[in-house]
Order: structure tokens, then C-alpha cells, then sequence
């Protein structure tokens, strides 16, 4: 766990997205929840030595940023679209994802049920606990329902997976130019921190180059069907144009990602 700024702790040792949690006076907000039921318990425990956790929001509608949200206490956040696309989901399915990560942790699932927002909203959302102001607002284009939280006291924001910071990005579900809008958003902030997603902590700096990568996974896709070449072909000759690895113990092999990242373009830009 890392101490990012007077009151905000992150943890990026668990399986995927990073989590986190901010203390206030008032008790604690906590940012996404492990992945795994057995890491999301240890960190419910280390919450739980730092105060009260009164708030939790989940920053998205992926699997890794609320599947163990059923764990924890608190006023549970998300954003309208998170909401409704969970609100879809079978038990079933939210099980077998957990037994395709790790059959071990299956037990833990016994108690299992699929949590929904007890708050979410459209457009933003102003959360007050303290002397802490938490601006929740949309960050979508890697996702639907992605949300950022800023935390201007402590010059921090939460940026989703709008930000892989020197891993491979994710865009089976992309829509590169709302991804686009939503990385100049964070570059807008005051902020010295920036919590992404999944990777390291970084700054405004990282902008820049998360979306030089979106931008070049487009443009070698748009270069392939302007030449005709059909998805299969660009699947098998694209070199990826993307500099960093897949995190480790993420679903899938990094040419299935590569696969799902061309086929998403060519859905989006063969039409």
C-alpha cells in the first residue's frame, strides 16, 4: 500500500485494478474493490483499521472494480450506466468469473450477492464527507459507465481505466475519440496525482502518451481497411503499436487482447 497524499492510500498489488481509500474526519471513502474475495477481505480489514467506511464507489462496469463490492459496507457509488449494465448480470455469471480467475476462491462465493449502486447518477456528483469534497464526473471511451473521482483537498484524482500506465491498454469496448475527450478532461485538473486504473501512480505528464497509443492503435487500423485488408489479415499482421506489456494475471493471453483491440476498431471504423 501507498501513501499518495496526506489522506489517500492506494493499493496496486491485487489482481488488476488498482484500489483504493481516502480518510476524512467523518470516516473513509474507498475507491474500487479487489477483485479477488480473498484480497478484497484483507482490504476491507485494513479499511476498517483506519475508521468507519462510509462511502464505496466502484469507478466502472468492468468485473475487477466491483465483483467483491458485496464484501464491503458503506453507501455504495457508481454511475447510472454502471448501474443498469449490473443490474443485468446473473449470479451465475459473476461466479463463473471468479472460477475462471481462481477456482480456490469459489468458498467465498457461498455468501455471494450481486451489489448494486444504492446511489448513481447521470452528468456529476458532489460527495461531502469532512473537510473532503469528492467531484464524481463521466470518464467514459475505455468504457460506458466509467466515472473519475476528484479529490481537490488533496490535489488527487481516480481516472479509471481511462489511464494504463505503462501497461497495455485495454480497448475491446473503446470508443477511441470519447477516450480521447476524457484523457483532456484530467489534463484540465489541479491535480498532482493521477490514480490510474491499472499500472503505477503517475502525473499529467502520462497524458500525453495514453493517448499517442489510442491515437496509433486507430491509425494502424484505419491504415488496414483503407488497404482492404480484412480483420483476420490485420489481426495477423498489425504489429501491435503498443510499447508496454499485458499486466500479469489479466484474463487471456496478450495476442487474444491484441485480437480483441483490432476487432473492436475494425467494428468501429469499417462501417
Amino acid at each position: 500500500m501507498k501513501r499518495v497524499s496526506a489522506n489517500v492510500y492506494v493499493e496496486s498489488g491485487f489482481v488488476a485494478c488498482n484500489v483504493a481509500f481516502v480518510t476524512t474526519k467523518e470516516g473513509i471513502v474507498a475507491i474500487d474493490t479487489p477483485m479477488r474475495p480473498t484480497e478484497a477481505m484483507q482490504w476491507r480489514d485494513e479499511i476498517s483499521k483506519r475508521g468507519q467506511l462510509r462511502y464505496l464507489i466502484n469507478t466502472e462496469e468492468h468485473a475487477d472494480h466491483w465483483l467483491s463490492s458485496w464484501i464491503f459496507g458503506g453507501v455504495l457509488v457508481t454511475s447510472q450506466e454502471t448501474r443498469d449494465k449490473l443490474s443485468r448480470i446473473s449470479v451465475e455469471e459473476a461466479v463463473e468469473k471468479v472460477r475462471r480467475m481462481d477456482p480456490n476462491e469459489l468458498p467465498h462465493m457461498k455468501s455471494f450477492n450481486l451489489r448494486l449502486a444504492d446511489i448513481s447518477f447521470t452528468g456529476s456528483l458532489n460527495l461531502y464527507l469532512g473537510d473532503h469534497s469528492f467531484r464524481l464526473f463521466p470518464l467514459v471511451g475505455h468504457s460506458t459507465g466509467g466515472i473519475g473521482v476528484y479529490i481537490p483537498e488533496e490535489r488527487v484524482v481516480f481516472a479509471t481505466d481511462c489511464i494504463f500506465h505503462h501497461l497495455k491498454t485495454w480497448l475491446p469496448e473503446a470508443i477511441p475519440d470519447q477516450w480521447l475527450e476524457s484523457l483532456e478532461k484530467l489534463g484540465g485538473l489541479d491535480v498532482d496525482v493521477i490514480v490510474p486504473g491499472h499500472g503505477d501512480i503517475c502525473n499529467k505528464d502520462y497524458l500525453r502518451e495514453q493517448a499517442n497509443i489510442i491515437k496509433q492503435w486507430v491509425a494502424v487500423v484505419q491504415a488496414a481497411i483503407e488497404q482492404g485488408i480484412s480483420e483476420e489479415e490485420a489481426i495477423a499482421k498489425i504489429s501491435q503499436p503498443d510499447p508496454y506489456p499485458k499486466q500479469p494475471n489479466t484474463p487471456g493471453t496478450e495476442p487474444e487482447l491484441n485480437r480483441k483491440n483490432i476487432a473492436r476498431l475494425y467494428q468501429i471504423y469499417s462501417k
